[in-house]
């Protein structure tokens, strides 16, 4: 039972029975006794947190569609993992407007660990986390604290790989489209770009870069952004916002990938089906969560925490070609 079904069968808040239980000073004695005279009557105490087998999946900002495309099929792989052990995990969902404090969400629901998913850099509850001595694992983002593991996948060499495979291909003026600039993966997957072109000598042209969201809509504003430079290829930093790209490039009439390659990035089920077939990185969502859920573990018994990164791979399909020699000559004269 958690403190909030104490409060319903009570008839209180579950803040008012949360400081019954913490012996606050600022209720009646009258109702301090009531509550933990029924606490005791159910067997319930608020230090049993190191027993409980409770975890919590709080998923900020998950009401957006990019974010529950990457987020819930790690959900599938962290909720085997935690069956496995008999554990009990609870999804909860926040916005980055109204964030829950940890501790206090952790006390009332009786949680010994928390894995956390769509965050940016800018978040309360990355604040929170640098501090906390709640067992935590982070997705997609880091903080310096023993008490929190992180984990990601490799986005940096994935899309060097992806840029280095757009060389091969001819391709000399590539442009990138990134999602959030909060966001630590789109830092990641920008960084991976460089990288690539830095490996096949290119020199970096800061007007080639755009940054929007995680969204179909991000792709279909820069199109005319990419256009009007005379890119031959774009990186996306997601599938989605790659589709967004190929529609708006085909409403100006361009080709993909005559005209402009693009690639995007998670393999989402889509990718494969659009036409054409897009190239990208695969991300294994199901390792994703199954990992998350042995860090956490770890965690949640006392072991020092890690950072660990899973493996990526790209996948070539229709969307990225050689280089037209009448869009590189278009390019070259931009």
């Amino acid at each position: 039972m958690t403190i909030k079904e104490i409060a319903a069968e009570l008839g209180l808040s579950a803040s008012t029975v949360s400081k019954a239980l913490n012996n606050a000073s600022d209720i009646s004695s009258e109702t301090r006794d009531r509550v933990n005279a029924y606490a005791r009557s159910i067997g319930f105490s608020l230090h049993r947190n190191q027993d409980s087998k409770r975890i919590c999946v709080l998923f900020e900002n998950m009401d957006s569609h990019s974010n529950s495309q990457v987020g819930y099929p790690v959900l599938t792989g962290f909720q085997q993992a935690a069956n496995a052990y008999h554990y009990e995990v609870v999804i909860e969902h926040c916005s980055d407007k109204n964030p829950p404090n940890l501790k206090k969400l952790c006390q009332e629901n009786n949680f010994c660990g928390l894995m956390i998913l769509g965050t940016k850099i800018t978040s309360e509850i990355i604040k929170e986390l640098e501090t906390t001595s709640i067992p935590a694992m982070l997705m997609d983002s880091y903080v310096k604290n023993p008490k929190v593991a992180c984990i990601s996948s490799d986005n940096i060499n994935s899309v060097a790989a992806i840029v280095e495979h757009l060389i091969k291909l001819g391709h000399r003026k590539i442009g990138y489209l990134g999602g959030d600039k909060e966001s630590i993966v789109t830092r990641e997957r920008f960084s991976g770009y460089l990288i690539g072109l830095i490996e096949g000598d290119i020199e970096f042209n800061s007007n080639y870069v755009r940054y929007g969201n995680y969204t179909e809509s991000c792709g279909l504003e820069a199109a005319d952004f990419f256009a009007d430079r005379g890119v031959t290829a774009v990186v996306c930093a997601s599938d989605l916002i790659a589709i967004g790209l190929i529609t708006g490039l085909r409403k100006r009439g361009l080709r993909v990938p005559e005209d402009i390659s693009v690639s995007g990035f998670d393999n989402l089920d889509v990718a494969r089906y659009f036409t054409p077939a897009l190239t990208t990185v695969k991300q294994d969502f199901i390792s994703l969560g199954e990992n998350a859920f042995t860090l956490l573990r770890q965690a949640i018994k006392g072991n020092k925490t890690k950072r660990i990164t899973i493996h990526t791979e790209p996948i070539f399909r229709d969307s990225t070609a050689p280089v037209c020699e009448t869009s590189a000559e278009g390019a070259q004269s931009k």
